[in-house]
C-alpha cells in the first residue's frame, strides 16, 4: 500500500518510512514503546559473521561470544580486543544461565546451521534474553519464525539480492533494497543531467510520469534529506528514494533516470 493523507495505520502494520539519521529516533517513539539502549550482546557463533559483529560492538557493548570449537574460541579470543569468547554449545540451558541471559539486551544466533540458530534463540528469549535474532538462510523460514518467539530473522540471501540488484538495474541506481521477501523494492536512483534532456531533472514531482505502484518519498540533496511534495522540483545530482510495489513496472522507472542513449 502507498499511503494517503488519510490511510490510518492500523495495530500490526508493517511500515517502511525514510528518515534522516537525526529523527528516526524520535519517529519510533511515535510509532512504539522507544526501546532502551543496547548494552549487553551475546552472539552465537564464532564465524566470520560473529567476529565481525563482535569487532564491530564490543568499543562500546559488553559483547560475549559462545563457540564450540575450542580451536576456533583460542583463535578469535586473539583477534578481539574486549569481547569475552567462552567455549560451550549456545543451546546449552545451563550455560546461557550461568552468563544471566536474563540480563542479555541482544541474543544474535549466527551460526552455520540454521536449526541451532531458531533452537538457541528460542531457549535464550524463553530464559528471559530481551531481544533474539537468528540467522536464517532460507526465506520460507523469515515470516515463520518472526511470527514466533524470535523478535529478527536476517536472511543473508535477502541483502545479497540488494547489492546485485543494485548492479543489474539500468540507470544509475545507488542501492535497492528488497523488501517483505522481494514483494517490493526501495530504490536510491540518481539524476543526472540537465532540464530538458532528462525526465525528472527540473520537474516537479507531480509532473513526472511514474509508473502506477512507484512512489518518490525524499530526496537527498548535498547531505540534507528532503521529504517529497507534490511540488518538489528535482535537481541535477539528487539521490531520489523511491518505493516501488510493483516490480514488473521496475524497467518503466529505470528509463526516468537514464539520459541519452540507455545501455543493457
Amino acid at each position: 500500500m502507498l499511503p494517503e493523507g488519510d490511510t490510518v495505520i492500523q495495530e500490526g502494520d508493517e511500515v517502511f518510512f525514510i528518515a534522516d539519521r537525526k529523527d528516526i529516533r524520535v519517529f519510533m517513539s511515535e510509532m512504539r514503546h522507544i526501546e532502551d539502549p543496547v548494552r549487553r550482546v551475546v552472539i552465537a557463533g564464532g564465524g566470520n559473521i560473529g567476529v565481525r559483529l563482535a569487532l564491530a560492538l564490543e568499543q562500546t557493548n559488553q559483547v560475549k561470544i559462545i563457540e564450540r570449537d575450542a580451536k576456533r574460541a583460542r583463535s578469535i579470543s586473539e583477534q578481539l580486543n574486549k569481547a569475552i569468547v567462552l567455549v560451550g554449545d549456545s543451546a546449552d540451558e545451563e550455560l546461557l544461565l550461568e552468563e544471566n541471559i536474563d540480563n542479555v539486551d541482544v541474543f544474535c544466533a549466527l551460526t552455520n546451521s540454521e536449526e541451532a540458530n531458531i533452537l538457541s534463540s528460542m531457549l535464550a528469549k524463553r530464559l528471559g534474553a530481551h531481544k533474539v535474532m537468528a540467522l536464517i538462510n532460507r526465506a520460507s523460514y523469515v515470516d515463520l519464525v518472526e511470527a514466533g518467539s524470535i523478535d529478527i530473522a536476517i536472511s543473508p540471501q535477502q541483502v545479497t539480492i540488494g547489492s546485485l540488484l543494485a548492479h543489474v538495474r539500468r540507470g544509475d541506481v545507488a542501492k535497492v533494497h528488497s523488501l517483505r521477501r522481494g514483494a517490493a523494492e526501495a530504490i536510491e536512483a540518481i539524476a543526472h543531467g540537465k532540464e530538458g534532456e532528462s525526465k525528472v531533472v527540473g520537474r516537479k514531482i507531480e509532473d513526472i510520469d511514474l509508473p502506477k505502484g512507484a512512489a518518490i518519498v525524499t530526496l537527498v540533496r548535498d547531505n540534507q534529506v528532503i521529504i517529497a511534495h507534490h511540488d518538489t522540483v528535482i535537481e541535477t545530482d539528487d539521490h531520489v528514494i523511491l518505493f516501488l510495489t510493483d516490480r514488473r513496472k521496475i524497467e518503466n522507472l529505470e528509463k526516468l533516470f537514464q539520459v541519452g542513449v540507455s545501455f543493457v
